[in-house]
């Protein structure tokens, strides 16, 4: 016991990283209050002991089982309220209650299905993906374990676990919960869970480095016993494990996302459209009740006010209901399971819809190094060697060779010498390379591949050294197996992952573990390893050693030895514990053969080995050295009678023939699209941060080597350590803390380290910060939107590193872009910081530890492959192939995405606006309306909403990639380029258009425009002297105002059958009569609107003149109208014309209907140009959707214009070839100005993204935040 309490003191230098770790085993063993008292030690138990029954059952009821905390879901109802806080959502709504009120209720519940459908459809994709901790707890769901209870072992269920159970461990255990080590024989775990590094982390009873994050005399809840055997004490279970953070940061963080970056958008321009459609329904009306403007189908008596003004009202809020864009959430809907489906055929599955926005919004990728940007697989990268190629020679010759190309496990690929392997040879590399294949052909002229068959003009030095590496590496990794599926035809190996790297080195020059016909290899077969005296690797020496049989020819691996050496040891390990022992190099010998011993190591050649191993080391390459060892009898007794392993391995390093023969670079290697796409994104404007758990001389070496950190930038100043954000120790009181949950050793240790620690902290001690923070505010945690790294921390909290100030953090974030020694918290801290200062920050990440950090991102994507169920479960992006590349596509689908929003939103707002200055002129200028009624809502469905579904589909601009992201502050979707040189021309073409269209449409079926003059009057002598088309009669009532028919008994009109504006009228006068349905509808034709002659005055009542029926009369405001003779004929009887068959009311119906043709067509038409910033010609048929549309759109307007019930339904006229043809026409008038316009936009968008090209490279590699955005980004 007194070993073991030794063994867990921590030096007095510990680090900080070292005292949070401590502090919270002290912390969170502590739980429920109390003290350390010395006097009631004796009522603990000793180390080693563990826990009675009772006392466990005890704690088990105090502190509650050991497992994961479920998170709070949000309600179906609060997600449905949080979708309705959009504004467009609210309009809609508004104008379906007044398109019922005003009787149009088909209309009304178009309006009222769009918002539903698309609010639930969006709430059930959010509900459906909360609880991102759930798989979490799954994962963390341990099996039963071994425990010490009584003083014996006994099996207890991971849940039940406490504070002070002693735990055995195992190889293949998965850790129950935070453990102090008690003992441990070769202790490793893997600590991805918590790290995102697949590396083993070597256990000791005491900390071996100042900066590790997580300590090596601790195992963590979560992590797997990879080898050896242990036995720990539990610190810390459940919510309170270092596990228990990550789960406590994804339950907190349910409603952390609200509304997207589109959506605050698109609530702005709601904004400014409520406050257009106030001023519209002022205005508008105003308009109408002033000029006295009538619908000639349902005219108002002349002196009826209130009807006008009521009818005015009702004009204005239609108009201001028109210019509501009701189909914008919808579309957005459709854009985004677009992008969602378009970003899944490029191995990127969406979780959430809304992190498209996110992406295409992305300011910051924070993303994890390994798996990401590195392959995640060991890769044998560089062979250096030294060899003396005559026995005069003083220094030996080197021989650096490198592999390539590195893809994985994958034996596909050769060796060069590094001075011939130039960065274009490599590249022609990668374009060639096929994963597939198992051996291609790379060599080039001048640069053979020194692992292919040795033609004459090979055989020189660099292959003879690379064959014995090659042997010699496949020989001593005798345990580690590659392994090919059939199936899928992927690789993996079966060992340790330094020697797969090894082994499929080996592969790549043709070794493999089994023959066609052999079981085993023919190398294993030649060389017969000698299992008994076989030094095993062990942390402590850091080495191992195989002997092997040297044939009679004694040549071994093309390595010549002595006649009396029987076998040959080849032993590998770390350089630093290994090349002290070597004392001889290689000599190159006669025939193609090398001779060892060659002769003694000089200084000079042991120098050159450790810049060697220094410089693999700046390249963030793990070292592997190897050296061969003649064994002859002698030698081979002194092996065999050796009673341990550490004898052998003594035997073999004292040896005068120990001769160096290989020093290995292994790293996991850049994805070799990783680089490209880095650039990609600066040149987009994106920043990349890459946080790892790694080393920072490796993470800054993975930084340079991918773009990450520029060639002309300071390594040391771009990187930091993840430490350094943290406010020294974990803040612990120690008068909080329950000794009697741990053993007398455990407490002992803990409470001597933290009081060291507190001891060395200058400045006030974090105790007496804890118990300020704590006093000062008793109610614990603050209410926060969610938990943050400096919430103030309740007792329970205080195991959770602390951090500095905010602005200190945002300092550091703002200016590193490769962080090393990551925690999970670090991450959310680094993420939170860039969020805060206006970021849009995408996180990438694959463990459990980059959970928390993923759900916090603005956008967190997980890795399909080798990411965590808990990973994936957080994330909104699942990258299915585990590529960096993959992100910048998702990047460039989400500006596609946003940019055809754009385009969406000012082609809606344009025809929006378009039709309602139509209307407004129609009003100002008196004429009858171009469109009304149901044709605004069939319009509103086969123009405004289905057709621009197609720009979901629509190419990215060529520039899209090339610009920085765009600002989301007060973003209104369209920007300022956008409404000047699209919006404005095509509202004040479109109207003209239409306006031109509608006045040749009426005036050529009526000889009249203003629909004043198409309504007729009452007034004596009106028709006759040409001034109106009809004539009204009426009657006074007893206060002398002028009661006017419903229906004219009158009208005129010149009227041109053929529709042609060049060909002379033809005068149609018709007289009213009494006629049934039947025969009015066998003698008019919907074509031309004549009637025959059942109006003609001689076939009428009217025959004998006016004054038949009529008389003179003048009303009270001295006006002489026709009135009816007295007792001449009843309301009912009386000779009218038909209210919609006459031909003034008919021809402004075939006008109408022109003017209908000409916005319907003209809209779908325009669109197309819409769709690209260029020249629309080209693109007609480049997307086959709106080619689809357009077909849609052309039989709609067909069956519209000529299928009678419909037509009829619509208000509509079928028309003649001549009248469609010239309302095409004005149409194809509205592309042209529209195209116009379009070039003076593409000149001033050049010359701005000219600008936004360099800025948005600035902005990447200065690291600016994004509170200092760049003027413009917006008009980007």
């Amino acid at each position: 016991e007194r070993h073991i309490t030794s063994g867990l003191v921590v030096p007095m230098a510990a680090a900080p990283t070292e005292a949070s770790s401590i502090a919270a085993a002290a912390a969170v063993a502590g739980g429920g209050g109390g003290t350390f008292d010395d006097d009631d030690e004796e009522a603990r138990p000793a180390t080693g002991e563990g826990l009675s029954h009772a006392e466990a059952a005890r704690r088990l009821k105090e502190d509650g089982p050991n497992v994961l905390d479920a998170a709070d879901k949000q309600s179906f109802f609060s997600i449905l309220v949080t979708q309705m806080r959009n504004i467009i959502f609210l309009l809609t709504s508004c104008a379906a209650s007044i398109c019922y009120a005003m009787g149009d209720e088909v209309k009304s519940y178009v309006l009222i299905g769009i918002v539903f459908f698309v609010c639930t459809i969006n709430t059930i994709g959010e509900y459906s993906g909360q609880d991102p901790g759930r798989a979490l707890r799954e994962q963390m769901n341990a099996e039963a374990v071994v425990a010490i209870r009584e003083g014996r072992e006994a099996s207890v269920q991971a849940q039940d676990l406490v504070v002070g159970d002693v735990v055995k461990l195992h190889m293949g255990d998965v850790v129950p919960a935070d453990m102090l080590i008690l003992e441990c024989v070769d202790l490793q775990t893997n600590e991805a869970v918590l790290t995102g590094e697949p590396t083993e982390q070597q256990k000791s009873l005491v900390p071996k480095k100042k900066d590790e994050a997580f300590l090596s005399n601790m195992v963590y809840s979560g992590t797997s016993v990879v080898s050896g055997t242990g036995k720990g004490e539990v610190v810390a279970t459940g919510m309170r494990s270092q596990v228990g953070l990550i789960a406590k940061r994804l339950k907190g963080q349910g409603d952390a996302k609200t509304l997207n970056p589109l959506q605050e958008s698109i609530n702005l321009l709601g904004m400014v459209i409520g406050c257009i459609c106030v001023v519209v329904i002022v205005v508008a009306t105003s308009v109408s009740f002033a000029t006295g403007y009538q619908n000639p189908m349902t005219p108002c008596a002349d002196d009826d006010d209130t009807c006008l003004l009521l009818t005015s009202a009702a004009r204005g809020l239609i108009m201001a209901v028109s210019i509501i864009p009701h189909g914008l959430p919808f579309v957005v809907m459709v854009m985004l399971r677009v992008g969602s489906r378009e970003m899944a055929a490029r191995n990127a599955m969406v979780t959430r819809r809304s992190v498209v926005d996110y992406l295409g919004a992305t300011t910051v990728i924070c993303t994890d190094k390994t798996g990401t940007l590195t392959q995640g697989k060991m890769t044998a990268k560089a062979i250096f060697g030294l060899c003396r190629t005559g026995t005069d020679s003083e220094t030996a010759a080197k021989s650096h060779l490198e592999f390539y190309p590195m893809c994985g496990l994958s034996p596909n690929g050769g060796v060069f010498s590094a001075s011939k392997l130039s960065p274009e040879a490599k590249q022609r590399m990668d374009t060639k390379f096929d994963l597939k294949q198992t051996r291609q052909v790379f060599a080039e002229p001048g640069l053979p591949d020194l692992s292919a068959p040795h033609d004459a003009d090979q055989r020189g030095l660099d292959a003879q050294l690379l064959h014995a590496h090659l042997v010699c590496g496949f020989l001593t990794c005798y345990s580690t197996k590659l392994i090919r599926d059939i199936d899928s035809g992927a690789w993996s190996t079966v060992g340790n992952m330094t020697e797969a790297a090894v082994k499929v080195a080996a592969a790549k020059g043709g070794f493999w573990d089994e023959d066609k016909n052999l079981p085993t290899s023919a190398l294993q077969c030649t060389y017969d390893r000698d299992a008994g005296l076989e030094v095993p690797f062990t942390s402590k020496r850091k080495m191992s050693a195989t002997v092997h049989a040297v044939p009679a020819d004694q040549l071994f691996a093309g390595i010549l030895f002595d006649s009396g050496v029987t076998h040959c040891a080849i032993v590998k390990g770390a350089p630093e514990v290994l090349l002290p022992h070597v004392t001889s190099v290689l000599l190159a010998g006669d025939g193609g053969r090398l001779n060892a011993p060659g002769g003694e190591l000089s200084v000079e050649e042991r120098d050159v080995l450790q810049a060697q191993n220094d410089a693999l080391a700046s390249q963030a390459l793990r070292s592997l050295a190897v050296a061969v060892c003649p064994v002859d009898g002698s030698k081979l007794q002194e092996l065999r009678g050796a009673p341990g392993a550490e004898e052998r391995l003594a035997a073999l390093l004292s040896s005068p023939g120990l001769c160096f023969l290989s020093l290995w670079g292994i790293y996991d290697p850049p994805r070799a699209a990783v680089p490209g796409s880095v650039k990609e994104c600066h040149s987009a404007g994106i920043r990349v941060v890459m946080i790892t758990g790694d080393q920072r001389p490796t993470a800054m070496a993975i930084g340079q080597q991918v773009n990450i950190i520029q060639d002309d930038r300071d390594p040391e100043k771009c990187s930091a350590l993840c430490k350094e954000l943290q406010q020294g120790a974990c803040a612990v009181n120690l008068s909080k803390t329950s000794g009697r949950r741990l053993s007398m050793a455990a407490s002992a240790c803990l409470k001597e380290n933290l009081t060291q620690w507190d001891r060395k902290t200058s400045g006030d001690s974090p105790l007496s910060t804890i118990a300020e923070e704590t006093s000062s505010n008793p109610s614990g945690r603050k209410k926060t939107r969610m938990l943050s790294v400096h919430d103030v921390r309740k007792d329970d909290d205080h195991h959770e590193p602390k951090y500095l100030p905010e602005d200190k953090i945002a300092e550091m974030t703002s200016r590193i872009n490769v962080w090393a020694r990551a925690q999970p918290t670090d991450k959310v801290a680094i993420v939170d910081s860039l969020i805060n200062q206006d970021h849009i920050a995408a996180m990438t990440g694959d463990g459990v530890n980059d959970a928390p950090a993923l759900k916090r991102a603005s956008a967190g994507v997980a890795m399909g492959i080798s990411g965590t169920p808990v990973a994936k479960n957080a994330s909104d992006l699942i990258l299915m192939d585990d590529d960096f590349s993959t992100i910048v596509a998702a990047i460039r689908e989400g500006r596609r995405i946003y940019s055809n929003t754009q385009k969406y939103v000012t082609f809606n707002l344009s025809v929006k606006a378009g039709e309602c200055v139509c209307l407004m002129s129609a009003i100002a200028f008196g004429v009858p309306m171009p469109i009304r009624g149901l044709q605004l809502l069939f319009n509103l469905l086969t123009t405004h909403i289905l057709p621009p579904l197609s720009l979901a589909w629509e190419r990215p601009e060529s520039y899209l990639m090339q610009v920085p992201p765009r600002q989301t502050k007060g973003d209104a979707v369209v920007s300022s380029l956008m409404v000047l040189f699209k919006w404005l021309p095509f509202v004040i073409c479109m109207p003209s258009v239409v306006m031109c269209c509608l006045a040749v449409g009426v005036w050529t079926n009526t000889g009249f425009i203003r629909g004043n003059d198409l309504i007729g009057s009452s007034r004596v002598g009106a028709v006759d002297k040409g001034l109106v088309a009809c004539e009204f009669a009426g009657a006074l009532d007893d206060a002398g105002r002028f009661l006017d028919d419903a229906r004219p008994f009158h009208c005129r009109c010149q009227v041109r059958y053929d529709g042609s504006p060049f060909t002379a009228p033809t005068q149609v006068d018709q007289w009213g009569r009494s006629v049934d349905d039947v025969t009015l509808s066998s003698s008019f034709d919907r074509w031309t609107g004549s009637t025959g002659h059942i109006f003609e005055q001689q076939n009428t009542l009217w025959r004998d003149g006016v004054d038949s029926f009529l008389e003179r009369c003048v009303d009270r405001r001295g006006v002489e109208r026709w009135c009816w003779r007295d007792g001449q004929a009843s309301v009912s009887a009386r000779p009218l014309l038909p209210v919609a068959q006459n031909c003034a009311a008919y021809g402004a119906v075939l006008g109408q209907s022109m003017s209908y043709v000409s916005i319907h067509a003209g809209e779908i038409f325009t669109l197309m140009s819409f769709r690209t910033d260029g020249f629309f010609a080209p693109y007609i048929c480049s997307n086959r959707v709106y080619v689809g549309f357009l077909a849609f759109n052309l039989l709609a307007l067909t069956v519209f214009i000529y299928f009678q019930p419909v037509s009829d339904l619509l208000e509509l006229a079928p028309l003649a070839p001549t009248r469609f043809a010239i309302a095409v026409g004005f149409a194809g008038v509205l592309v042209v100005c529209n195209e116009l316009a379009k070039i003076i936009y593409r000149s001033k968008v050049g010359s701005q993204n000219e600008v936004l090209r360099k800025k948005a490279l600035q902005r990447s590699l200065s690291n600016s935040p994004a509170k200092k955005s760049l003027s413009g980004d917006m008009d980007a």
